[in-house]
């Protein structure tokens, strides 16, 4: 074999060794982008995961309290997770029932033909002003909003239905004021201002689509600054030295109620079927203007007596309204000749201690303040319809009860329940003595 003679064989072996070679490099190569690829994504879903969960636990506190107050039931699927996005027309039905503290606005609104989602709720927005047509119809109610959107809206509820006047001032560093038109620049400097926003403040990041968390945020907050989720004009306790050791068994408690009177034991707490005030509440908050307008009603009624005045056919009719039966002739004249043979006159007040209002397994129950001034009378004892053995040893009385409602066959409205007072007193002055066992 001649000298630098190389068999084609051999040339071919290498040949296919090299080719083997690159291969394997190549695919080293693949692999190794690909590893650095798959960790770069990993990295960037991770690094978005955790930002995104950071933000949304900011406004996790809130969960707590839409539940509380009634209001997570109100969005389309029941619950009130943070994360989750809103629709337009559910916002507007949101905002609406923070602002009337309902679950339904059909005592409200006034029917609509109109059948898209949520369509009640929006026609009556409309027709207040709270929102325009423009931005809310049936051909968007299942849009995604957005934040500024929602700003705007509740803004308008403020000025147009709760009447108060904006605070527009230019408190703080919002740092991307300027990509807002004029009205939604309004609507977030008062909602920084009044303390509706408190998350998140130096940018409000208004274009993006809303996630319940901030629209919980608007809620709670605009609920408890404004005392929508309270009967009345009733204000929300918010100083610590007031607050019941027992706070944990109330929505809320009241400003003007003495927190010793919220320390009141429960009738049979604990027992079989017990239903405390905080857990009553949300199901049943629609009721409570109904139960003060009708215990109050009933209640003033009996701790106003004139014995120039009275008759069994006014007591009857006045009590009527009220009262879970009706009431028996016979017992009603003995009490209105015993009233006017003794001289009586007494004048008074009750007022329910909102939201005190529990099952106690058998019955509901109302604790009311009654306040008592005799003013005349020639007997101390028995003054009040119902009274059997009590004594009135002063001329004022303050009284604490308990008192018993009940549903009737035809509604869910609570009526009371005709039962003596001394038989429902949970704390008095001491001024009233009961001689009953």
């Amino acid at each position: 074999m001649a000298d630098g003679f190389v068999p084609s064989y051999n040339n071919e072996e290498e040949r296919l060794e090299e080719i083997e070679k690159n291969k394997k490099s190549y695919r080293i190569r693949i692999t190794l982008l690909s590893i650095v690829a798959v960790i770069v994504v990993a990295t960037v879903i991770i690094v978005s995961y955790i930002l995104a969960n950071r933000n949304y636990s900011k406004y996790e506190k809130y969960e707590e309290k839409m539940d509380l107050y009634g209001f997570s039931q109100v969005y389309e699927n029941g619950r009130c997770n943070t994360s989750d996005k809103v629709t337009k027309s559910e916002a507007v039905k949101m905002l609406l029932a923070c602002l009337y503290n309902v679950s339904s606005i059909e005592g409200i609104a006034l029917p609509t033909e109109e059948t898209y989602p949520n369509a009640i709720w929006v026609e009556y927005a409309i027709k207040q002003g709270f929102v325009t047509r423009e931005e809310v119809n049936a051909s968007n109610a299942n849009d995604k909003v957005k934040y500024q959107e929602v700003l705007v809206w509740m803004y308008n509820i403020k000025a147009k239905a709760l009447n108060i006047e904006p605070d527009t001032e230019d408190n703080f560093n919002v740092k991307d004021i300027n990509a807002y038109n004029p009205d939604q620049q309004l609507a977030i400097k008062d909602m920084l201002n009044s303390g509706i926003i408190t998350v998140n403040t130096s940018k409000i990041k208004g274009g993006k689509k809303l996630y319940k968390g901030k629209l919980n945020e608007l809620i709670i907050n605009f609920a408890e600054k404004y005392n929508t989720i309270t009967v009345g004009d009733a204000k929300i306790n918010i100083n610590e030295e007031k607050i019941p050791t027992n706070a944990d068994r109330y929505t809320y408690t009241l400003a003007n109620v003495n927190k010793e009177v919220y320390e009141i034991p429960f009738i049979n707490d604990g027992g079989e079927g017990f239903i405390s005030p905080v857990e009553y509440y949300p199901n049943n908050k629609q009721y409570f203007t109904q139960i003060k307008t009708y215990v109050e009603g009933y209640y003033d009624y009996l701790l106003t007596v004139d014995s120039a005045t009275i008759s069994t056919a006014q007591m009857k009719r006045k009590l009527k309204k009220y009262a879970y039966e009706q009431f028996d002739d016979q017992k009603l004249e003995q009490y209105v000749n015993y009233v006017k043979a003794n001289n009586i006159k007494l004048t008074g007040k009750s007022t329910v201690q909102m939201p005190c209002v529990y099952f106690d397994g058998k019955d509901y129950r109302v604790r009311v303040k009654l306040d008592i001034t005799v003013e005349s009378s020639n007997t101390k004892d028995n003054l009040l319809f119902g009274d059997t053995n009590v004594t009135y040893n002063d001329t004022q009385a303050t009284i604490y009860i308990d008192a018993i409602l009940a549903k009737n066959d035809t509604s869910e409205t609570l009526f009371v329940v005709e039962t003596p007072i001394s038989k429902l007193i949970v704390k008095n002055s001491g001024s009233v003595l009961s001689k009953e066992v």
